[in-house]
């Protein structure tokens, strides 16, 4: 059965609602920013905003997860099916890079999450984000079996290790990424061949 209108523009309002808390969340944090805020920046009336979300708790989550869904939606266009199993892992890489260099306020509301401990409080929020992660994690631990058996990566090491260690030197590049903005141009190209060189081939000489 095709949308109504009327569903089609409840869910646009919705996410008129949610790009306005993204940008007032990762702008003023979590506690001190108000929900009349959020609602004059949707340019919205505030009771308007609890017709689709309950509270704060509610929105931020419901903000968060469907900044997450859209980063997964958007990895599975990018990423073309049956490339060899390294390679894909370059394409994750760089469409992390330049995703994340051009939505900033997510990452701001990511480390709000984390500052105000909002996934330890809320226990539906962290079960999501988990599950979220799961599925990448497990995405890339296949990759790497694969990458094993064609010879692309070493199988003496734990493929979990592995993922965890490539997981870690891409975060810590997107950290960099936020917390030095005044250092040197981002380059996500660049940065994404420094990624794979440095987990394919190591720093040792």
């Amino acid at each position: 059965m095709p949308r109504t209108e009327d569903v089609e523009r409840k869910e646009q309002k919705r996410r008129l609602i949610m790009q306005a808390a993204l940008k007032v969340f990762s702008k003023k944090g979590y506690s001190p920013t108000a929900l009349d805020e959020i609602a004059q920046e949707a340019g919205i009336a505030k009771g308007t905003l609890y017709l689709y979300f309950k509270d704060k708790e509610d929105l931020i989550s419901s903000t968060l997860m469907y900044v997450l869904d859209d980063l997964k939606y958007r990895m599975i266009e990018a990423i073309p099916e049956n490339l060899p199993a390294v390679e894909t892992l370059e394409r994750i890489v760089l469409f992390m890079f330049q995703y994340f260099a051009e939505n900033n306020e997510f990452y701001n509301i990511y480390l709000t999450i984390l500052n105000y401990n909002l996934v330890s409080n809320y226990t539906s929020l962290f079960e999501r984000m988990i599950a979220r992660k799961k599925e990448l994690f497990d995405f890339e631990c296949q990759l790497v079996e694969e990458a094993k058996k064609q010879g692309h990566i070493r199988e003496d090491m734990a493929t979990m290790d592995i993922v965890m260690a490539f997981d870690g030197i891409v975060m810590n590049v997107i950290d960099q990424m936020f917390f030095h903005k005044g250092d040197d141009a981002f380059d996500p190209h660049k940065k994404t061949e420094m990624v794979m060189q440095l987990f394919l081939e190591g720093v040792g000489v």
